[in-house]
């Protein structure tokens, strides 16, 4: 039966994927954790040494407050706090559920899903918006969580 199963085009997919399911399991305990004590944990002044030092976001500013509204299925506000945060669910349950259907189906799912441009695009979107929230910080003075 092994010789039925199709093989994916980056040989990192099988690490990828089981990082995923270890990545998922704490995700499900950090949303447990988030669903009690939230409130109390995005209360107060920003816990970010770099912001408070330097008056400017760094790249991972917004992404607490975002998890938490993600957590209580407030999507919008999850994206405008930080998009990684979203972004990353979105590419988390496509890639978990496409490796799940090439792994046991043989016509589903995409052998060559394009990870690494995943990941790269993940990147991409994490540097954007620290750049863009610092240039309205810098430029005139908006801030924005």
């Amino acid at each position: 039966m092994t010789g039925d199963r199709r093989q994916f085009k980056d040989p990192m997919t099988h690490i990828w994927f089981a990082l995923g399911i270890v990545a998922g399991a704490a995700g499900v305990a950090a949303a447990v954790i988030f669903i009690i004590y939230g409130d109390r944990i995005i209360a107060g002044d920003s816990g970010c040494l770099f912001n408070q030092i330097t008056g400017l976001y760094c790249p991972g500013c917004g992404g607490t407050r975002a998890f938490y509204h993600a957590v209580h299925l407030h999507f919008i506000k999850s994206f405008l706090c930080h998009p990684i945060v979203m972004y990353s669910l979105a590419a988390y349950f496509v890639f978990m559920i496409n490796t799940l259907l090439v792994k046991f189906t043989r016509k589903l799912g995409f052998p060559e899903y394009p990870v690494s441009v995943t990941v790269y695009i993940g990147v991409g979107i994490l540097l954007g918006q620290w750049v863009i929230r610092n240039i309205l910080v810098i430029f005139w003075g908006i801030t924005v969580l």
